[in-house]
């Protein structure tokens, strides 16, 4: 107490350690929820990295593979055969 008193004197600020240890709690808390959520991305992914080595799962399609993805292309198809035959019908 007599400490407290003697810093108020001199114009220093009381350090109130409850606010600092709330904040650091807090910090950790926020940290460690990132941290799992990051882990947890990362283990995903290496899962995947797995099944696709394994042959469990289709590899991803590049860029180029999804421009020329025979299933567009046929609907594509589809749509202009069906405007054909709407204009030769009417």
């Amino acid at each position: 107490m007599a400490k407290l008193r003697r810093d108020i004197k001199e114009g220093k600020a009381p350090v109130d350690n409850q606010n600092e240890n709330k904040e650091n709690d807090s910090c950790v808390f926020i940290q460690r929820r990132v941290r799992g959520i990051l882990a947890r991305k990362y283990v995903d992914r290496l899962r995947e990295e797995e099944m696709e080595f394994l042959g469990m799962c289709r590899k991803k399609k590049t860029p180029e593979e999804l421009v020329r993805d025979p299933s567009k292309k046929m609907i594509e198809t589809m749509k202009e055969r069906r405007e054909i035959r709407q204009s030769h019908l009417a």
